[in-house]
């Protein structure tokens, strides 16, 4: 098997380049928590004035931001010593790497593996099913529609940035496969070469799991502390799949359904916003 975490954590690159690899996560890791945050305030000012020309802004926003950054990423690696792009997972992915999950090292087969992800799959399925079956039959009910509930925790972040139209979907669909392109570059690819290279090669699999989790999870704070919480499992998942396999493409994969997904959330009432499809002014760059 190849086991791409033992392979990291042997070559060695010169201290220059250790040192830059370390500067530039570093800003990442900084930067993505408190841009994301700011950016997002003054796009839940621009929604609350503008409707979904704001959010379609937002999109393209982010979108660039991300591609932008994974650039750099990329950009990075390649001008550096003693490193290469298959290093931050651009090879072919090692499919008989599952059975080890790439975390503890422990026996897990593949089946088992696939049943989870068909488990969860069909459980996302299930929760948007009954969603839009308790919104049909509230809205057959006369004078049955009652304001909808403040939202809290995550949703409360995830609902303004629903798209509303045709347009919206469309820039909302890009969105997501930008982010499970890019992030996966940055925040498995870079961040967890430079946690092996950083730290000594005895570090245990599961504490370099943990950080970059924990570290992806700080990237979404705009989304509050169950947000946090959330995308550091989800980051926790996407970096062992990432270890186990050898490969960004099937965390890139997996990671851009679950954005997706969004789609499938019915939009309450209260927060619809019908806009007609027009062209929108150019965005402005913000994280």
């Amino acid at each position: 098997m190849n086991d791409l975490l033992s392979h990291i954590q042997t070559i060695q690159p010169p201290a220059f380049t250790v040192a830059l690899l370390v500067l530039a996560t570093l800003a990442l890791v900084v930067h993505e928590p408190i841009s994301g945050r700011r950016s997002f305030a003054q796009f839940l000012t621009d929604e609350a004035a503008e409707g979904e020309p704001a959010r379609i802004r937002f999109y393209r926003s982010w979108t660039a931001q991300g591609c932008v950054t994974a650039l750099l990423a990329i950009t990075l690696v390649l001008a550096l010593p003693g490193i290469g792009l298959a290093d931050i997972g651009f090879r072919a992915p090692d499919l008989a790497g599952v059975d080890r999950f790439g975390i503890t090292g422990g026996s897990v087969s593949t089946s088992t593996i696939a049943g989870m992800i068909t488990g969860v799959l069909l459980a996302v399925v299930m929760v948007v099913v009954a969603s839009r079956v308790t919104a049909w039959r509230a809205a057959r009910v006369p004078g049955a529609v009652k304001p909808a509930a403040e939202p809290r925790g995550q949703m409360k972040a995830i609902l303004p940035m629903l798209p509303r139209t045709g347009a919206g979907r469309r820039g909302w669909a890009m969105l997501s496969l930008s982010a499970g392109v890019t992030e996966e570059i940055t925040y498995r690819g870079l961040l967890l070469l430079t946690l092996a290279v950083a730290l000594p090669s005895t570090t245990p699999r599961i504490t370099l799991v943990m950080a970059a989790a924990l570290l992806f999870g700080l990237a979404h704070w705009y989304q509050g502390w169950t947000g946090i919480v959330s995308t550091a499992i989800v980051g926790g998942v996407m970096a062992g799949l990432y270890l186990s396999t050898g490969s960004l493409l099937v965390p890139m994969i997996l990671h851009t359904l679950i954005d997706l997904r969004a789609l499938l959330l019915p939009v309450p009432r209260a927060v619809q916003t019908p806009v007609a499809e027009t062209s929108t002014p150019t965005p402005t760059t913000s994280a």
